[in-house]
């Protein structure tokens, strides 16, 4: 087995191990969704029981991928121990990440607990996770997506660069090793050697991660409890804003806060109240913007009633004056001639004929419907002799509020009707 390059020069060479993230499941306080970014779904992976593996090579560099091009994020030194998950046909082994190797989030979208924990605080979708390296200087925002993370989830937080966290790696992150620089040993050799899997150090140009804290145990009575209500907390997170409600997960966790048999599941749950505090208010006044909105339409609708009542005032006061008004009946007094029907108007007090109207087939349903009612008629008013009566060419009628006997008399004396 020839001898690995130093990891100082591994920029300059392409002759190492990588590292493959594969989205395996969810992890123990939240739902890890998404796959990871290159190579293959976890789901394709070879199946493989984990086995001890034991590096084999001076100084050996675990990459982002399982190829030998993709971002080293740390060097290992020769009897290094590192727990493999699989293989697959081209000569690498995966991984779990070694002690030390981090991946990066964005602060912004993470709630500080302490300076080692934190929870996923995105307000929808999910969080991306991105690769960290201890061998290189890294801009975290042009590494690749490891895993996506939803709200609620608790990271491990083992340092900061700028505006990014650094955390340790959630579960089913994996990472890549090529096979020719390790050797697999057994289970009993692997506790025979009790050789601890830690990285080189870093650049000088970065500082070591602090030691991460443990991960509180949820298998206590308190801690299953906690664990029952974060399930429920995600559940309820994506619903649509407007349906979500936390009285209840805020109740189930008030005594897992006080209660003093196990401290650190009490502090999770007082941290968990505190958030869905927050978001309770932030959703109120969310639904106090939406009711400042329905109101505001509601005052934009009545204006523009308002608008359009004025202005069918204002066409009213500019119209010519009717010709004629009464209630209108169907009349009989001569026979239609060609697409021409006539009707009368009569004063609905006194009974007394208004005058006859002149309708082409045009609007004759629509007069059909008025014949009862009291209605005013704008045309043409003349002296017919035929009729012996006034009669008006239809150019308008409208439905007008019951009144009193008709104002505009004949301009003609009315003689009696056949």
């Amino acid at each position: 087995m020839h001898r690995m390059p130093s990891c100082k020069r591994v920029g300059r060479l392409a002759a190492a191990a990588g590292v493959l993230v594969c989205v395996l499941g969810p992890g123990p306080l939240g739902a890890l969704g998404g796959e990871g970014a290159g190579g293959q779904d976890a789901a394709t992976q070879p199946a493989q029981e984990e086995t001890w593996l034991r590096v084999a090579a001076d100084e050996v560099n675990i990459r982002s991928r399982p190829d030998a091009n993709s971002l080293p994020v740390a060097c290992v030194p020769r009897g290094t121990l590192l727990r493999a998950v699989g293989r697959d046909p081209y000569g690498w082994h995966r991984i779990r990440p070694p002690e030390g190797v981090f991946s990066f989030v964005a602060a912004e979208y993470v709630d500080r607990r302490s300076e080692s924990e934190g929870i996923v605080s995105v307000r929808s979708g999910t969080l991306r996770v991105r690769v960290g390296s201890l061998v290189r200087d890294v801009n975290p925002a042009e590494t690749e997506v490891q895993a996506l993370l939803e709200r609620g989830e608790v990271l491990r937080i083992v340092g900061e660069q700028g505006a990014w966290l650094k955390i340790v790696p959630p579960p089913g992150v994996s990472v890549y090793v090529a096979a020719q620089h390790v050797e697999a040993i057994t289970d009993d050799v692997a506790a025979r050697l009790q050789v601890p899997a830690v990285p080189s150090s870093p650049p000088a140009t970065q500082t070591a991660p602090p030691a991460a804290a443990d991960e509180p145990d949820l298998s206590g009575t308190w801690g299953r409890r906690l664990a029952a209500v974060e399930a429920a907390v995600a559940a309820e997170s994506r619903k649509p804003l407007a349906e979500q409600s936390w009285t209840e997960a805020v109740a189930q966790l008030e005594p897992i806060a006080v209660q003093r048999e196990e401290p650190a599941i009490a502090r999770l749950a007082a941290a968990w109240i505190a958030q869905l505090e927050q978001r309770a208010a932030e959703q109120q006044a969310v639904r106090a913007a939406d009711e400042i909105l329905e109101r505001a339409a509601r005052e934009r609708a009545q204006r523009s009633r308002e608008q359009d009542r004025i202005e069918r005032a204002r066409r009213a006061a500019t119209q010519p004056a009717f010709a004629a008004r009464g209630q209108l009946q169907r009349s009989y007094a001569l026979e239609p001639s060609g697409a021409t029907r006539w009707y009368r108007l009569v004063d609905p007090l006194t009974g007394r004929m208004e005058a006859y109207l002149e309708l082409g087939a045009e609007g004759r349903d629509e007069v059909e419907r008025l014949v009862g009612q009291y209605v005013g008629v704008r045309g043409v008013r003349r002296w017919e002799a035929a009729l012996g009566a006034d009669a008006v060419r239809v150019d308008e009628i409208v439905a007008l509020p019951p009144a009193g006997a008709a104002t505009q008399p004949a301009t003609r004396p009315i003689r009696q009707t056949p």
